[in-house]
């Protein structure tokens, strides 16, 4: 059995919109870890990390002073309760530094492991010193495994795994801290070495997705050459939120989605924030070489399901021992995200923020505007144009249909900074020139299918481009001609140089000149390369203070007084052909917010099955 990507969701509650979620939370999963472990003598659990951070209650827990975290840290102390075997360490297990992580992690009553994450790199990944044990060995007894109430020895061999990108996403913390070699460089060597140790199967906890099939160096989502790799027997693999086995076509080589299965081995992925347990179910055979694998079955269980309206309804209740440890830090949260902060005029929303400039990017680019502008002065940057780099980070994608910013006007509470900014990223500044400026814009236009003129009945957006990826800048004027061809693939492959999908990219009216500098406020992921975004990097950095972007955000709103962050219109998606119509899937509410849309021809067309409201528009 195994969890991943649970990010500090451990009740059925959304703390950003201050309302139950039946789909999320370690409450409801433990019930069905609890139900699967009553259907086998033999089992294991795992988590495959990102455990730690990424709910308001993960950030409540990770600050210090009285209201600060004490130990044991709650995410720990529920997955003490719930009796995990072993964990993986994942990127965001870094995010709030390693003397936090190893404080939490020390109270943890399982092993935690990161088979390439090292404080002392070596000469070879057997020579490393490692930040926790690169591996974990789990000794068990097979009951009933010859079928007459006898039992057997086996030995599980467990890896660790983590993207490499981590040192850039994570540079602050981690410099001259911790460094993390190559996924299948490691996993390769410390395979065959839990071999040697007498490891009858070797297991991958593997926090890297599914992404390119051929081998290359520091690869972020690795999980299908790692299944091709001699000596590893089952994958459990996470870190893009996905689900593994799971319906709809098979996009990728080598990988089975209906079976649960990369080159032929089971592989597992459980969503996220703890919406399925994963389930393996090995056959396995003693032979004169120990234990071997003979036939896999591969699930992944929900702990909630769609009623007859298209609603997540929960299919199974939070399990007790969860509830009773973290009913404490359920209510210390509750208390800090209803804290004031201040007031909006307006609602602010991220409904339509890929189709058009919104109330909700708006805001986070004064809040980053008026940041940048007080760290340069003084300083020889301190006449150059400031411009603001945002992403719609709630804007529908896996994180379903409720996945979207909505904060009434009124008061402005904790809980509405984190419901418009959800990553703790840290703020940063870089300087860059217009021709890194122009790529930065033909990167996020990836997030674009090419729609054809004059034609009716297609998709908007390409589906397997997050929205996180998807940056628009402030402070100069564009035109995203969808007509034209991407230059950059979702994924920030370079398709063809000679394509431009950028129109009329000016600076207070005039054509923005390849040499010409500026500044830019964006985020630590950003910044440090996330998202291959090309050109951009920490030789552009000029300003990295350890401040998060949405404490930026909120001393904004503060000081501000009553906000109205209204849309600046300085962006607009282009389509030189009349009668091109496209559609795209928003949140039901986006209903109440249509009027609003100045000068955009959008009207809603119905539910989909998934919950989503789909609209058009006509160009």
């Amino acid at each position: 059995m195994a969890t991943s990507d649970l990010h500090a969701h451990l009740l059925a509650y959304d703390y950003t919109w201050d309302t139950p979620l039946d789909s999320v939370g370690l409450a409801r999963t433990a019930s069905l870890i609890r139900a699967a472990r009553a259907e086998a003598a033999n089992s294991v659990l795992f988590d495959n990390g990102d455990f730690l951070q990424g709910s308001p209650l993960g950030e409540l827990a990770a600050q210090q002073g009285p209201d600060g975290w004490e130990r044991p840290h709650p995410v720990i102390a529920a997955m003490n309760a719930v009796g995990y075997d072993a964990a993986a360490l994942g990127n965001h297990e870094f995010s709030h530094g390693v003397d936090f992580l190893r404080a939490a992690l020390a109270d943890a009553t399982f092993p935690v492991i990161s088979t390439n994450a090292v404080t002392l790199m070596g000469a070879t990944p057997a020579a490393d010193r490692h930040f926790c044990p690169p591996t974990a060995l789990i000794d068990r007894r097979l009951a009933g495994a010859n079928g007459d109430g006898d039992s057997k020895p086996i030995r599980l061999g467990l890896i660790g795994l983590v993207p490499p990108q981590v040192e850039l996403w994570e540079r602050n913390h981690l410099r001259g801290k911790v460094a993390v070699r190559d996924i299948l460089e490691s996993a390769r060597v410390w395979a065959k070495a839990l071999r040697a140790q007498g490891a009858d199967l070797v297991i991958a906890l593997c926090h890297s997705g599914l992404g390119p099939a051929d081998p290359a160096p520091r690869m972020e989502n690795a999980a299908i050459p790692l299944a091709e790799m001699a000596g590893i027997d089952a994958i459990v693999a996470g870190h893009t939120h996905m689900l593994l086995p799971a319906t709809g076509p098979n996009p990728l080589p080598f990988v089975d989605f209906a079976a649960g299965s990369i080159h032929g081995k089971p592989a597992i992925m459980a969503g996220f924030w703890g919406s399925h347990l994963g389930i393996i179910d090995l056959q396995l055979v003693d032979g004169p070489r120990g234990w071997s694998v003979a036939g896999f079955r591969c699930s992944t269980r929900a702990i909630s399901a769609r009623d007859p309206a298209g609603r997540l309804v929960a299919t199974v209740r939070n399990d007790p021992a969860v509830e009773a440890v973290v009913c404490d830090w359920h209510r210390k949260t509750l208390a800090h995200v209803r804290s004031p902060v201040g007031h909006t005029d307006i609602p602010i929303e991220s409904y339509f923020a890929r189709l058009a400039d919104s109330a909700a990017l708006e805001l986070i680019h004064r809040a980053q505007h008026d940041w940048l502008s007080a760290a340069v002065q003084g300083t020889a940057d301190a006449g150059l144009p400031i411009l603001s780099a945002a992403s719609p980070f709630k804007s529908g994608d896996r994180g379903g249909p409720q996945n979207f910013t909505d904060i009434p006007a009124g008061p402005i509470a904790l809980k509405h900074i984190a419901d418009l900014y959800v990553f703790p990223n840290a703020i940063r500044g870089l300087r860059i020139d217009g021709a890194t400026l122009r790529e930065w814009l033909e990167r996020s236009a990836a997030q674009f299918c090419t729609l054809r003129p004059g034609v009716a009945g297609q998709r908007l957006l390409e589906p397997s481009a997050p929205s996180y990826n998807f940056d628009a800048i402030s402070g100069v004027t564009y035109e995203i001609d969808l007509s034209a061809s991407a230059r950059y693939s979702p994924q920030g492959v370079l398709l063809d140089p000679a394509a431009s999908r950028i129109r009329k990219l000016r600076y207070h009216g005039r054509p923005v000149a390849s040499g010409e500098a500026f500044l830019i406020a964006t985020n630590n992921f950003r910044a440090s390369g996330g998202g291959a975004f090309p050109g951009i990097g920490p030789d552009c950095v000029i300003h990295e203070p350890l401040t998060l972007t949405m404490d930026v955000i909120r001393d904004y709103v503060a000081r501000a007084g009553p906000i109205t962050p209204k849309a600046a219109h300085n962006w607009r998606i282009a389509v030189p052909s009349a009668g091109t119509v496209a559609w795209f899937d928003t949140g039901p509410r986006a209903r109440a917010h249509l009027p609003t849309l100045a000068g955009l021809n959008v009207r809603a067309i119905g539910e989909t099955a998934e919950g989503f409201l789909r609209c058009e528009i006509r160009f």
